[in-house]
């Protein structure tokens, strides 16, 4: 150890205690901490974002830092859904090293499940982040103009949630030596199906076993859902809904796929829920709901055997269920079938009628014929 310290000083030209520090942040691995010590000195920018949607309900943070000299992201982390106590814990005002401190913190108080999906949806933004947008991202924050930073990172948000966000953002300018402790090996580069893999589980090896209907019913709403589990937004109807907080387990509510993710995109499409660029309403019966704080109520539908959606919402708005009467827009729904039952009798009933008329109106005609000759 204090071999590679030594080399580590007369190498980078730094105090022992940077080169202990880089030495344990690096995990021993003189490379990585030789790294670690050349980008010591570059400056960078930290971005912390707040995001939620519109509506107000849960809300998300991030932090971002860029590396000005390289158009590089350095580091990127998440945590969605929070709300309540959870979300008031962090602000974008707090120092960097605080702030990501405190999000790490936000983000163990979750589910097995909510932790694995904020890091999967944190490597999806961090491919997002081009150089070119982090030259924008810059440029705009050196120009002081704010609505250009939240609608990039909005965008980036938006493609990967698969809903409209709003944004607010913080960002200051600090060295690498001041944020070290943040700084983490960069990630290998991932295969499609290994990304696959994370968002759903390994083919060969499934993470979680397919449980039967009736361990669905009874499982807990903070154990993670088996398979394949879909971003969705519930239809709302403000007068004859009913409130998230009073559905229960088996009525069925209408719902639409907004998952923007690839893999996600196929399943919707698999089970009808998207035509083309198109959202098709779906009606699917709830598994699990829960009240995860006065903010929203988690709940979960099942679309077909592996195959379930999850949503969030606050405990009083009214979803539009399937005991409402409501059916899925069918054009030809109006449009019997041309052999169907009753349409097909009908129609004999008709051409008798009209037979019978015909034959009746000819022999009128010959009698009347007949008289006039005679």
């Amino acid at each position: 150890m204090d071999q590679n310290v030594n080399v580590l000083m007369k190498t980078a030209g730094c105090s022992k205690a940077d080169a202990q520090n880089a030495l344990k942040e690096a995990g021993n691995d003189m490379a990585r901490a030789l790294e670690l010590l050349d980008a010591a000195q570059r400056e960078v920018l930290v971005f912390h974002l707040r995001f939620e949607k519109k509506d107000g309900e849960g809300a998300g943070f991030m932090t971002a830092i860029f590396d000005t000299t390289n158009d590089g992201a350095i580091y990127v982390d998440l945590v969605y859904p929070l709300g309540g106590d959870n979300a008031r814990l962090l602000d974008i005002n707090m120092p960097p090293t605080v702030f990501a401190k405190t999000l790490e913190s936000a983000k163990d108080k979750l589910s097995e499940r909510h932790r694995g999906t904020s890091g999967s949806n944190a490597t999806l933004i961090r491919s997002k982040l081009s150089a070119n947008f982090i030259r924008k991202a810059i440029e705009y924050h050196n120009r002081a103009q704010i609505d250009g930073i939240n609608k990039i990172f909005g965008e980036a948000l938006n493609s990967v949630f698969g809903e409209e966000l709003s944004v607010r953002y913080f960002a200051r300018s600090q060295t690498m030596s001041a944020i070290v402790s943040l700084i983490k090996a960069p990630e290998s580069a991932e295969k499609p199906e290994d990304i696959a893999s994370k968002l759903f589980g390994a083919k060969q090896e499934p993470r979680y076993n397919a449980p039967s209907p009736d361990d669905i019913q009874g499982a807990s709403p903070q154990e993670p859902i088996p398979q394949i589990v879909l971003i969705c937004e519930p239809e709302i109807s403000p007068f004859a809904g009913k409130p998230a907080r009073e559905i229960v387990e088996g009525e069925e509510v209408i719902v639409k796929i907004k998952d923007a993710r690839e893999s996600a995109r196929y399943f919707a499409e698999l089970i009808g829920g998207s035509v083309g660029d198109e959202l098709v309403p779906l009606v699917a019966p709830v598994i699990k709901t829960a009240k995860v704080s006065d903010t929203f109520v988690e709940t979960f539908v099942e679309f077909g055997p592996g195959i379930y959606g999850q949503y969030f919402t606050p405990p009083e708005v009214k979803i539009k269920m399937k005991t409402e009467g409501i059916e899925i827009y069918n054009p030809f729904q109006e449009e019997e079938s041309l052999f169907a039952d009753e349409r097909f009798g009908k129609q004999i009933i008709r051409g008798l009628i009209t037979l019978i008329a015909s034959v009746a109106v000819l022999i009128v005609a010959f009698v009347v014929i007949g008289l006039w000759v005679k």
